[in-house]
């Protein structure tokens, strides 16, 4: 299991067990962890905390998707890293989430070897 520095991440997650799950992984590793349960709340926080090293952004959002939440924190910082997370697996759902401004892109369910990689490129 990697271990980060207490380093604060935004996991933008909607299902609550999906989120509980993740949780428990990234607590594992020292990850600080920011919850919003939907797009609105994920930009809010994104602004309120200008510390956020990364964001997993679950796609299928109520009200605000994924990608435009996506579009909309690019607009203000094109450099944090945003992992895509989505059971939508086709290359046109993949292509939309790296156009919009993802920088890696993860399947549901999710392989937590997989995205422990991606966050250890993606925080090291």
């Amino acid at each position: 299991m990697n271990v980060f520095s207490g380093q604060k991440i935004l996991v933008v997650e909607d299902n609550f067990m999906s989120f509980k799950l993740l949780e428990a992984y990234f607590m594992r590793s020292n990850l600080e962890i920011v919850h919003a349960s939907d797009g609105l709340m994920a930009l809010e926080l994104f602004k309120g905390h200008a510390d956020i090293a990364l964001i997993l952004m679950d796609i299928q959002l109520p009200g605000m998707n994924g990608i435009e939440v996506t579009r909309a924190i690019r607009e203000i910082n094109t450099e944090v890293p945003i992992i895509a997370a989505t059971a939508n697996v086709f290359d046109d759902d993949k292509t939309a989430c790296m156009d919009a401004g993802c920088t890696d892109f993860v399947t549901k369910p999710i392989n937590f070897p997989a995205l422990f990689e991606l966050l250890d490129k993606r925080l090291s």
